[in-house]
């Protein structure tokens, strides 16, 4: 292997044109589709040519609940509104209106909490079961495995989203902020008026009227959120995620390509299934291979939207700030990045996850790092996530990247070596499971 240990111009030309590839090849790949089995059937193949072994694993996923419960939440927002509005100046007297709207209110944003924010498995089993993979590939070491350490990208592509195409933040924030802050406003309001309605409530005070005012204001929020999410197209996912698929192979291709081992050091590119339906093709695959995966040292790598050098940021915390990733592990990140010429800082919190949280889930040591602006580009989530939109600066750099965290780590001999500095250095995070 080289001296500097970095990708061949033969290795970054086959990610550009295999990216392109699958764009124009396996179009639509939305979760559980048939699309992205193919694609994953396709990514197996080639990884086989540098690989000792790949595995592809099908998993169950219920792909519409992780979006599909925002339009019924919008709707509960607007009948919300119109029931309260029923009884403060309509002919409907009594409890039952009150008690609906506080049943339907707190099911919405019991899906915002469990669905959105915490990537749970909250109200799939409402929606339709289909078939997404996942696929692993492994590189032995020359000698006696010690230590694993696993890049990860994801095949599949999101369903555009609208407000991100139209404007960017600026159509994203207000649409999203007046939607869930209205859907809070109203679940709070609607206990408020089911309990003031029990003790006897007239209607007589202002706050009845300025209340009922404000959540009139909220139905336009309401009902821009039915528009959130088009369901009539899916994007190419060129950058997301395309480009950590083909960047965690290409360090698997560079290696062979090198006739490159490491001694004690097993390599491994994990192509995940289903991580727009909400991560859950690596948590399905980290829940089944927990124990395969203890058998030594194992450290896990995510990567998402490999698009802004500026932005390559690393991700200790994910899941909205719920779940927190190894220290550890991200200072194996930072300092490959050094070595790579970018000092990569530690993401502020947002609203989103990565696969490295499904491993740290389930008690493994994962972490990762991405290129994306939180102040979401048009081509995020969009029709434009191109192969003509791609920055082959920064998915070169991340490959480099990657290819020094695997020499820093087994040079070092393990993950202990990062704990110290790695604990100094991030707020966010943990250090040991």
């Amino acid at each position: 292997m080289k001296e500097t240990f970095s990708a061949s111009a033969d290795t970054q030309k086959y990610i550009l044109s295999g990216i392109r590839y699958v764009c124009e090849n396996f179009k639509e790949r939305s979760p559980g589709s048939h699309s992205e089995r193919k694609a994953q059937k396709y990514l197996k193949g080639e990884l086989e040519k540098w690989s000792d072994q790949v595995d592809m694993e099908n998993f169950p996923v219920h792909p519409g609940a992780f979006f599909g419960w925002i339009p019924p939440a919008g709707i509960i927002g607007i009948l919300s509104v119109i029931f309260y509005w029923l009884c403060f100046k309509g002919p409907v007297k009594g409890v039952a209106l009150p008690i609906i709207a506080v049943i339907l209110t707190l099911f919405a944003t019991s899906c915002l909490l469990f669905e959105f924010l915490l990537y749970r498995e909250y109200v799939d089993f409402l929606f339709p079961q289909k078939t997404s993979r996942n696929v692993m590939a492994f590189r032995r070491p020359s000698g006696e495995i010690k230590r694993r350490i696993i890049f990860a990208g994801h095949t599949d592509a999101v369903n555009e989203w609208t407000y991100s195409l139209h404007g960017g933040l600026k159509s994203l924030a207000p649409v999203m902020a007046g939607s869930i802050g209205g859907l809070l406003f109203v679940t709070v309001f609607d206990i408020i008026w089911l309990i003031s309605v029990f003790a006897g409530n007239t209607y007589t005070s202002a706050f009845w009227l300025i209340t009922g005012i404000i959540q009139l204001i909220l139905i336009p929020f309401f009902i821009a959120i039915l528009f959130f999410i088009n369901w009539k197209v899916v994007v190419d996912g060129a950058n997301d995620n395309l480009t950590a698929d083909f960047i965690a192979m290409g360090v698997l291709k560079e290696m062979a390509d090198n006739d490159f081992r490491f001694e004690n050091t097993e390599v491994c590119a994990f192509l995940a299934g289903s991580e727009e339906a909400g991560i859950r093709g690596s948590a399905a695959y980290a829940k089944a291979h927990k124990d395969d995966l203890s058998d030594v040292e194992t450290v896990f790598i995510a990567l998402d939207t490999m698009r802004e050098v500026e932005q390559l940021q690393i991700y200790t915390n994910g899941c909205t700030g719920t779940q927190k990733n190894s220290n550890a592990v991200s200072e194996l990140i930072y300092q490959a990045g050094v070595k790579c010429g970018i000092e990569m800082p530690e993401t502020e919190l947002y609203p989103g996850a990565i696969d490295s949280e499904s491993f740290s889930r389930n008690g493994l040591l994962a972490s990762g790092f991405c290129g994306v602006n939180h102040d979401p580009k048009t081509y995020y989530h969009t029709r434009l996530d191109t192969p003509d939109n791609m920055s082959e600066e920064c998915i070169n750099l991340s490959l480099d990247i990657c290819i020094e965290a695997a020499k820093l780590y087994d040079e070092a001999g393990g993950i202990d070596a990062f704990r110290e500095d790695g604990a100094k250095r991030f707020k966010h995070g943990h250090n040991k499971f």
